[in-house]
């Protein structure tokens, strides 16, 4: 999520128009992988259930967290998008001092952090509302989160997350936010992406992602 800076990486986006197309465990490991677990499990509920009151604004679920910005895209409504979004203040005084790049010997700076988030998102926009402009008609399926459930103090973070639609006879998921922060039961996302829309393929993973302690993979 927060690798050289937050909100993660902005991967090479395709430029080609739309659309475009465990091993086994066994003895003392097992029993290590089964507590690791137990810890991480009791971890996410003590994160999503006491973590103080929701940030204003949260979705309740990933669905409508989903729709909702699909639809301000399609609306064009910047305020609305914004609405979906971690503020300042959230970001810098509750999310920020829980995530590795912030701790350590040589901590990421909190003022270029925000101002990387803030960036990236302001070039995303206007190139994801472009991608759905030439997906309509589309009609909103659900969302899926397809990395894993990363445990922290006060909230988790749902990780890789797809906006998945309907369009042209066909079913595509397209990335408009990456990662999604749940605290106490409340949805809000980091920034907005701007990458291609593929197609969803049988078999695809479902939504189950696996729970990581403090941003750990």
């Amino acid at each position: 999520m927060y690798s050289a800076g937050p909100g993660g990486a902005v991967r090479g986006a395709k430029r080609n128009g739309f659309p475009r197309p465990a091993s086994a465990v066994r003895g003392r490991g097992l029993r290590r992988a089964v507590r690791f677990r137990v810890l991480s499990l009791a971890g996410l509920v003590a994160a999503t259930g006491c973590g103080g009151q929701p940030f204003p604004g949260s979705s309740r679920t990933l669905d409508e967290l989903g729709r909702g910005v699909l639809e301000a895209f399609r609306a064009n409504d910047r305020q609305a998008l914004e609405v979906f979004r971690l503020t300042e203040t959230e970001h810098n005084t509750v999310v920020w001092p829980e995530l590795p790049a912030a701790r350590g010997e040589l901590p990421f700076p909190l003022d270029l952090a925000w101002r990387n988030i803030q960036l990236r998102n302001r070039r995303a926009i206007p190139r994801a509302r472009g991608v759905l402009r030439r997906a309509e008609p589309l009609e909103f399926d659900s969302v899926k989160c397809l990395g894993d459930i990363r445990v922290f103090e006060t909230f988790v973070v749902h990780t890789d997350c797809h906006t998945r639609f309907h369009t042209r006879g066909r079913l595509y998921r397209l990335q408009l936010f990456k990662d999604v922060i749940e605290r106490n039961g409340g949805l809000k996302i980091f920034r907005y992406y701007d990458e291609d829309p593929e197609p969803v393929t049988e078999g695809e993973p479902p939504n189950a992602g696996e729970p990581a302690r403090n941003g750990e993979t």
